[in-house]
């Protein structure tokens, strides 16, 4: 069940800027091999000094597989020609941990942050704080979820170098089907959506042709819907795990009866299976679906005529004007202990998060959207002045209902919290735990919502009291 943290070929990583398939990209100063030079590139004003001696380091995880990493990795070495640096695209769990017990370990690391407190108890990450406070980077600069998510036991760990965020998508077409002005949805009535999910499905004889409504709890979103209905997953101080009390109980079996009136679980699974590439909203095959922020970039160049919005969930009850609610979630750089050049590792890092390094990434961006025909749609970097910039500086206007998702993304991001076991060294077996154990057999209708997250709840505090 343990997913890899990052080199799986899939439309999804692609689309994040994640992996990559193929050999170690180098970038040297006397000459940039493995890659295609694309957009804007040159030293970046304002950024800190070239590095003052020769260096070598090298980085995993991180794939220059878009023009968003390779203008700024290109402005990186514009600016440091002293340090050649060779990008190691594949990363998983067992390559870490065989290379932490070898000590092969690279000078830096692209990580998922739902893993850096696993990371940090083990050993294999080194603190940051002291590269921070030295070079008087200022974390207020950053998104608080990414920062948070990268801290361990009160020190940073890494630092934030991409954000997602997750909202509702509703197609407005198919809402006005049944007369629904979806612009106007009241999104903290989650009765009202589980009703729209029942009149949305369209269905050719016994074969859905379209879902109504996927709440994507199968899919980790349990987090943000129980959280959303007042729910806790741990106490206070770490000490217990909280699966199955009421609130979450309540929103699950929410879920549950969601999905039944659509045709059950099964249904979804059927229809499900015949997805491809992410595209299911783009292609009109689910009418209402929560999905992460970079989606929006898929609807740009599959379905720029598509009539949709994106919207906000709000805390449930709280009316149309409700808090929002919604988890972060992201990759940030780190060092390893005993990193052979830790100095050098950090004067990348540092550098790639600058202000100016970001907008040369994404006028980058902007120029092969432009070039293929498409639309830029920013992306989120974990620097809030930078995705304000992009928006204000870069962003061309499509219409309005992609204008507004491309404002909202960075709002609903500032009152975003983490997956709550993110904070656990157990972080990855939480989550399975969860999914496993508490939602898949309650969606399937083997045991019933509260006994699903009350064996779950068992599962999780063993893993918990393992690291206590």
């Amino acid at each position: 069940m343990r997913r890899a943290l990052a080199g799986r070929a899939t439309r999804r990583n692609v689309v994040r800027g994640g992996a990559a398939a193929g050999a170690g990209l180098a970038l040297a100063g006397s000459g940039r091999r493995g890659f295609q030079t694309v957009g804007a590139q040159g030293t970046p004003a304002g950024t800190p000094a070239a590095f003052g001696r020769d260096a070598s380091i090298v980085s995993w995880g991180f794939g220059l597989t878009n023009p968003l990493s390779t203008a700024r990795a290109e402005a990186f070495q514009a600016a440091n020609p002293s340090i050649a640096i060779e990008f190691v695209p594949e990363l998983d769990d067992q390559k870490i941990l065989t290379a932490a017990a070898s000590d092969t370990l690279p000078d830096l690391l692209w990580i998922d942050r739902v893993d850096m407190a696993s990371w940090a108890q083990r050993g294999v990450v080194a603190p940051l704080d002291q590269y921070v406070q030295s070079s008087g980077l200022n974390l207020a600069d950053y998104y608080e979820a990414g920062v948070a998510e990268s801290t361990y036991e009160g020190q940073l760990y890494g630092l934030p170098g991409g954000m997602d965020v997750r909202a509702l998508y509703v197609n407005l077409d198919a809402l006005n089907e049944i007369g629904v002005d979806g612009m106007t949805l009241d999104t903290s009535d989650w009765d009202l959506l589980a009703d729209l999910g029942e009149q949305l499905v369209q269905r050719d004889g016994d074969r859905i042709t379209r879902w109504g409504f996927d709440t994507k709890l199968q899919a980790g979103y349990l987090w943000l819907w129980g959280l959303g209905n007042g729910g806790t997953f741990f106490n206070e101080d770490g000490t217990e795990a909280t699966y199955n009390n009421e609130q979450v109980v309540d929103a699950l079996q929410w879920g549950v009866e969601a999905y039944e009136r659509q045709g059950g679980y099964q249904d979804y699974e059927a229809v499900a299976s015949t997805w491809q590439g992410d595209e299911q909203f783009a292609r009109g095959q689910v009418a209402m679906t929560m999905y992460e922020s970079w989606m929006l970039g898929i609807l740009a160049s599959v379905a720029p005529d598509l009539n949709f919005a994106v919207l906000p969930i709000r805390q449930r009850g709280s009316g149309p004007d409700g808090p929002p609610v919604s988890f972060a979630a992201g990759r940030s750089w780190s060092i390893p202990q005993g990193a052979n050049d830790p100095e050098a590792a950090w004067h990348f890092i540092s550098q790639m998060h600058t202000l100016d390094t970001w907008l040369i990434g994404a006028q980058a961006r902007k120029e092969a959207a432009q070039a293929e025909g498409g639309n830029y749609i920013p992306a989120l970097t974990a620097h809030i002045e930078a995705d304000r910039r992009q928006i204000e500086e870069l962003y061309d206007p499509i219409s309005e209902n992609v204008d507004a998702a491309v404002r909202l993304f960075p709002e609903l991001l500032a009152a975003s919290t983490n997956r709550p076991n993110s904070a656990f060294p157990a972080s990855a077996q939480l989550e399975d735990t969860m999914t496993e154990v508490g939602i898949l057999p309650a969606l399937r209708g083997e045991t019933t919502a509260e006994d699903a997250l009350t064996q779950a709840n068992d599962d999780a505090q063993e893993a918990v009291e393992e690291f206590l």
